[in-house]
């Protein structure tokens, strides 16, 4: 039995379009924009209103056939701030979306490639505050870099993870963590796991095929602690691992067959990912708990004792749902006390206050997954201008304005006349979702739009656009 749950979740990691059991039961509507017909991003549904959620936006990266693939930042209504297709969601499509600072300027960055059994082959790309291309981060040695992780360090470094096939008496997929500098693609640091963690470690069983190659380790987290010595995250030993940085040893094992620690009972954890230090000296980490029986998928912090050897749960928060993530997922605590779930394989993502409290979830169907999901603060100001369109199909003009990416934008000023130069302004509209429309008070032939922020400065202006 244990064999076929494994074969099922290689399966579902393998097209990263795991079909499971949720609270949604159809696949995502994609949104439909006048004013942008490129953009159709899938719907998010919110289930449960934000109260009390903490600031910032929402970041995703749905991938999937249902609707266009991309990096997605939505509001906490679950409209769309900004939205980037790319790739086609099943050969092509990026995961790890988030914000991060490089040069002590916020960017955007997300991986893009192609998904392999159990993990990718691609790199990462970052944007500025305008959505402007500013750098690539690529894997060194020969390698390219895995979907999983990419953490930019204060040295404007980025930690990554990759992965190689290496034959021994049959292939075997080993995990590499390496250190890049982002400026140059020099590699800093590289650690290969069977140097350091041996097969037998592993809690899922070597393929009955001895050309298959052997996915023992499925690192998915890598981060640093104040030292400079680094966290990992390992699905298929079910264990997170702290290596000394001078050497790349092991300094000890949390959790699996060779548990440096003794976990109380609650703290067993199984198939985890995105594990975290926190500067109270807690670690975050998800639980998959996709291993039989397969209990509901949760968010941990634990209390690491790492001068006892123990480690108790401080906090956790399952699945409202009560379902399990077989594959993918991420557990972000916030600066308030909230956690910030992204349900991995369950299309879904929950804040919880510090009680365990729903203090926000969202779905977007079955079929398309955000490897991750984010609350991050962000700032979008586009170089690209508003968009407005016209159309009077019912007898009553009206525009529509959007503006991909600004976050800044408040009210939305229409402005109509019966010439192109004879524009007049003639409501002020509130922003409404990713695209606002303003019935006008009279027929007219030509309109434009231009964004107000909330001190009613106008930010932009749109082309003209002729009623159709």
């Amino acid at each position: 039995m244990r064999s076929k749950v494994v074969a099922v979740v290689f399966a579902a990691l393998a097209l990263l379009v795991a079909s499971t059991a949720s609270g949604a039961a159809a696949p995502p509507e994609p949104h439909r924009f006048i004013t942008r017909p490129d953009l159709s991003p899938p719907v998010v549904r919110i289930d449960t209103p934000a109260n009390g959620t903490e600031p910032g936006s929402i970041f995703l990266a749905p991938h999937g056939t249902a609707a266009q693939s991309g990096p997605m930042i939505i509001d906490d209504a679950g409209q769309p701030v900004w939205f980037q297709p790319v790739g086609d969601g099943a050969k092509l499509f990026t995961m790890d979306f988030k914000a991060q600072t490089y040069r002590g300027e916020p960017v955007l960055t997300w991986w893009q490639g192609t998904p392999r059994p159990g993990y990718g082959e691609g790199e990462y790309v970052l944007l500025d505050r305008s959505y402007q291309q500013v750098g690539t981060v690529r894997a060194g040695g020969g390698l390219r870099a895995d979907l999983h992780e990419m953490i930019i360090t204060p040295r404007d470094t980025a930690l990554l993870i990759a992965y190689r096939t290496v034959q021994l008496d049959r292939p075997v997929v080993e995990g590499v963590v390496q250190e890049i500098d982002i400026a140059t693609g020099e590699v800093l640091f590289d650690w290969r796991s069977l140097d350091h963690v041996a097969l037998d470690e592993s809690t899922v069983p070597v393929p009955e095929d001895p050309a298959a190659p052997y996915g023992y380790i499925h690192l998915n987290s890598v981060t640093e602690d104040a030292n400079g010595n680094l966290l990992i995250s390992a699905r298929h030993t079910d264990a997170i691992y702290q290596l000394d940085r001078a050497t790349g040893g092991v300094q000890w094992r949390l959790g699996g067959k060779r548990s440096d620690f003794a976990l109380d009972p609650d703290a067993v954890f199984g198939r985890q990912h995105d594990a975290r230090w926190h500067p109270d000296g807690t670690m975050s980490l998800f639980d998959n708990a996709a291993s039989e029986p397969g209990p509901a998928s949760r968010a941990l912090v634990l209390e690491v004792d790492q001068a006892a050897r123990t480690a108790r749960v401080v906090r956790d928060f399952t699945h409202p749902g009560g379902t399990t993530s077989v594959s993918q997922g991420g557990h972000q605590v916030l600066a308030g006390g909230n956690s910030f779930v992204g349900w991995g394989s369950q299309p879904e993502f929950t804040e919880f206050d510090e009680t365990g409290a729903v203090a926000l979830h969202g779905s977007f169907g079955d079929n398309m997954p955000s490897y991750r999901a984010f609350r991050l603060p962000w700032t979008g100001t586009p170089t690209e201008p508003p968009v407005a369109a016209m159309n009077a199909d019912d007898g009553t003009p009206t525009v529509y304005a959007s503006w991909n990416g600004a976050t800044e934008a408040r009210t939305w000023r229409v402005l109509a006349g019966s010439a192109p130069d004879q524009l007049q302004p003639v409501a002020d509209v509130p922003r409404t979702g990713f695209e606002t429309a303003a019935d006008l008070p009279t027929a007219e032939d030509y309109a434009a739009v231009e964004a107000l922020d909330a001190n009613g400065q106008v930010l932009a202006r749109s082309e003209v656009v002729k009623s159709s």
